[in-house]
Formats: C-alpha cells, sequence, structure tokens
C-alpha cells in the first residue's frame, strides 16, 4: 500500500471525512447519471428508455437531498 492508500485509510476513520466523501460520491454519481443519458439523448435511443433513465435519477435525487440526515447533539 502506497502512502496515498495510507493516508486515505486513516482519514476514513473520521466521521466528518466520511459525511464529505459520501456526499461528494452522491454528486458524481449524479453527474455521471447525466452524462450517460445526455449521451442516450446524442445517440437517439428510445425515448421510453430515456424517460425511465430521467426517472430513476430523478428517485435517487430526490431520495439523497431529503434523507433526514442526523442532527448533532448540543
Amino acid at each position: 500500500m502506497n502512502s496515498a492508500e495510507q493516508y486515505f485509510y486513516k482519514q476514513k476513520e473520521s466521521q466528518e471525512f466520511l459525511d464529505i466523501y459520501n456526499e461528494i460520491s452522491e454528486q458524481v454519481d449524479i453527474q455521471w447519471e447525466l452524462e450517460r443519458v445526455k449521451t442516450q439523448i446524442k445517440n437517439n435511443i428510445d425515448k421510453n428508455i430515456i424517460i425511465t433513465q430521467l426517472e430513476k435519477l430523478q428517485n435517487f435525487i430526490q431520495h439523497s437531498m431529503f434523507i433526514e440526515k442526523p442532527r448533532e447533539l448540543v
């Protein structure tokens, strides 16, 4: 394991790091899916397939944005 991997695994011990990492991962997933749908549109894929993909993406976005995150204790 190289030093970058060691650093990453050490950082994963931090809950704050994990929270931020997970949020960024969700954003990357959304961007990836948007690019995939855009490619489908450019390639003239059947509109019903594209609509289905957009609905899945919409559900994912709603789920990731509206999940109640645990509140920190004061």
